[in-house]
């Protein structure tokens, strides 16, 4: 969740003040860009977590259909609020753009724009996802050292040759080869996590990694601040749980808002953007424009959450389950619990991850998007300092 929190802060106060002039002069500034690539450890983490159990075919399956469905609505949704509400002249987007967008081809065809510049993490995570499932029956021992490290140094090598357009740039930007650093971590935390990696490896591995991450963003203060924020990963992967103090008082929202931060990533840069310009027209100051710039990114990720991504999701996942009726009445069931006296019943899929009522993983996590049971919900997001260990132990 701290990685989320972190993008949207950095979105809300320096990215749309600097793209968009007119929103006016924000409350402060906070300029690091972390967050996404925090988002890419996790992903790579909870993935080692997934494909641990030995179904990668399953795996590649369930996060897909996790992923995709909200990425699609939240596309359209994008590219509508930019042709029709934005002020006039912000956006250049045409149709072509965003079928091009929607088949994550953005990075391998010449001048297609982005409908919102936070959709790169999705052809990167996918792209990781597919490698992961294909190779993780194939690297055992050293051999998934020696490839983390090529993670690491491989793209530093070939960015010696994308100066001039060609096959080998196209390949860089289209597999997003300059962030594979960011998988490496991930993976070193988790085998790190199961005694499967010393200490002092982790640390030449971090190191060396966040270099690679400085070369390629030419960013040294963002990637500092990605430091310190896999510091804080490795220590919840470390455990014990942290539920103590303020942090326990605060599990409950921070899981609700952990269990939509991947809606909330998708629909929040642009089209907040769009509500400051709107409140910046009405003079509202920075605190109100910082304030619905947040909620609005709430509302809208609550939103996709129960309405496209967790449906969708479990219609699409759910042949094992029976018929197509069962599989229909399931998502009604999601969408429209009933009410006995005033009461929720109790609904037949347990308590979203709380209460199972088999021994089969939940399909949605006790405590954020990205967690090691039963496919994730999303890209993932740090929901608390308790989260990596709840899951490593």
């Amino acid at each position: 969740m701290l990685a989320v929190f972190s993008v949207l802060l950095q979105h809300a106060t320096h990215a749309g003040p600097y793209v968009h002039p007119e929103i006016g002069r924000p409350l402060f500034t906070f300029p690091l860009e972390m967050g996404a690539s925090g988002l890419v450890v996790l992903s790579a983490y909870f993935a080692c977590a997934s494909l641990a159990k030995g179904e990668p075919v399953k795996f590649l399956r369930n996060r897909l259909a996790r992923l995709l469905p909200a990425y699609f609505v939240a596309a359209v949704f994008t590219f509508a609020v930019l042709r029709w509400v934005a002020p006039k002249g912000w956006s250049h987007l045409e149709f072509h753009d965003l079928v091009m967008n929607l088949f994550m081809l953005q990075n391998w065809v010449p001048d297609v724009q982005l409908v919102d510049f936070s959709y790169w993490t999705l052809p990167v995570q996918i792209t990781g996802f597919v490698a992961g499932a294909v190779l993780c029956s194939r690297l055992r021992g050293p051999w998934l050292r020696v490839a983390l490290w090529g993670l690491v140094f491989g793209p530093l090598v070939m960015r010696m040759w994308t100066n001039d357009p060609g096959l080998v740039r196209t390949l860089y930007d289209g597999f997003g080869v300059h962030r594979a650093q960011l998988f490496a971590i991930g993976v070193g935390i988790w085998l790190w996590s199961k005694n499967r990696l010393g200490s002092g490896h982790l640390a030449a591995l971090l190191v060396c990694a966040l270099s690679a991450q400085a070369i390629h963003s030419a960013d040294l203060e963002s990637t500092l601040g990605l430091g310190v924020l896999l510091l804080g990963y490795c220590a919840a992967a470390a455990g014990p749980d942290w539920n103590v103090g303020p942090i326990k008082l605060l599990a409950t929202p921070v899981k609700w808002l952990a269990s939509i931060s991947y809606g909330v990533y998708l629909v929040h840069q642009e089209v907040g953007y769009v509500v400051l310009a709107y409140l910046a027209r009405l003079d509202l100051g920075p605190v109100v424009q910082l304030v619905a710039f947040f909620g609005t990114a709430v509302l809208l990720g609550w939103l996709l959450t129960k309405f496209v991504e967790r449906p969708a999701y479990l219609w699409l996942t759910a042949a094992s389950r029976g018929p197509v009726l069962v599989r229909v009445l399931l998502a009604v069931r999601l969408l429209a619990p009933r009410f006995v006296g005033g009461v929720q019943a109790q609904s037949q899929l347990g308590n979203f991850g709380l209460s199972p009522v088999n021994r089969a993983p939940s399909w949605r996590p006790v405590s954020q998007p990205t967690t090691s049971d039963a496919s994730p919900l999303t890209t993932g997001a740090l929901s608390a300092p308790s989260v990596l260990s709840s899951h490593t132990r």
